[in-house]
């Protein structure tokens, strides 16, 4: 594992790149400049990244994707991915650069110290639209029965506020169950995903301890807790494939979600840097 300081300024780099609106309709210069900014990241590290077309109202975006082998090429395949773009007016740095930036260091790490069994890294497109980047990689891994054991999606991993009662929850959810701050990270999963809840919660702990991780698990596919289904995990969710979705809770934490204030000073980077450790952590020791 890299030491945190060696995290925090790469993560700061990416940060610094990523950071500014990024919308396929508005800025859809910005928008491609990021999704080859990923792919350029991957290739840096020889990670061989190919980027794959999706189509969207007479629009063409694009994934980029990654693949490691692992030290155990057999095993189960894990995919975790953050979506690239963000709504207009929106330079969206927790939303969602701060993920982003995440993936992009997670990969960097594990191509110097393999994780277990293979990994595919993916940067979605069109999150914002409906998770149209990740349904069209859900429906080809199901088209193509090459579904992964699990998907990880990042939404939105760098805000905080300590202040206590600052900390809200969707309606369904039992806030006196959870911390009435915001400075700890949630992992979401329906019940398809309990295990994959279990182990990615254990293993952030183990390589983060000092991380606050908190635990949600929502029946079916989370149509009792709307709020739960709101980010790329779903269309996983939808196939039956177990999946996650880690998260700083979004705007029942950030006020500045969706506003032009969503920038890169508002982020706490000590608490991005550990949740991208502790993420890192689990693909290497699990």
């Amino acid at each position: 594992m890299a030491p945190l300081q060696e995290i925090k300024r790469n993560l700061q780099r990416h940060l610094e790149v990523i950071v500014g609106e990024r919308n396929p309709f508005t800025t859809p210069e910005k928008m491609d400049a990021v999704g080859h900014y990923i792919a350029d990241q991957f290739d840096e590290w020889g990670l061989s990244p190919v980027t794959l077309p999706v189509l969207f109202d007479e629009l063409e975006s694009f994934n980029v994707q990654a693949k490691l082998p692992g030290e155990n090429p057999e095993s189960p395949v894990i995919l975790i991915g953050a979506h690239y773009d963000s709504v207009p007016d929106c330079p969206g740095a927790d939303d969602n650069a701060s993920a982003v930036a995440a993936l992009l260091e997670i990969a960097r790490q594990l191509s110097v110290h393999p994780p277990t069994g293979p990994v595919i890294l993916a940067g979605f497109a069109l999150e914002e639209y409906g998770f149209v980047g990740s349904q069209f990689w859900a429906d080809s891994a199901v088209k193509n029965d090459d579904l992964p054991a699990g998907m990880i999606a990042l939404e939105m991993l760098g805000y905080t506020d300590k202040r206590p009662g600052v900390q809200k929850y969707p309606p369904g959810v039992s806030a006196s169950q959870y911390p009435d701050t915001g400075d700890f990270i949630a992992v979401v999963g329906n019940t398809d995903s309990i295990e994959l809840v279990k182990s990615l919660t254990t293993g952030m702990k183990h390589s983060a301890p000092n991380l606050g991780v908190e635990t949600l698990v929502v029946p079916g596919n989370g149509e009792l807790i709307q709020d739960v289904r709101r980010s790329d995990h779903v269309p996983f969710w939808t196939a039956g494939i177990p999946a996650v979705m880690v998260t700083d809770t979004a705007d029942f934490r950030n006020p500045n979600y969706h506003k032009p204030t969503d920038t890169l000073d508002t982020l706490d980077l000590d608490f991005l840097t550990e949740v991208t450790m502790a993420l890192t952590g689990f693909f290497q020791d699990s």
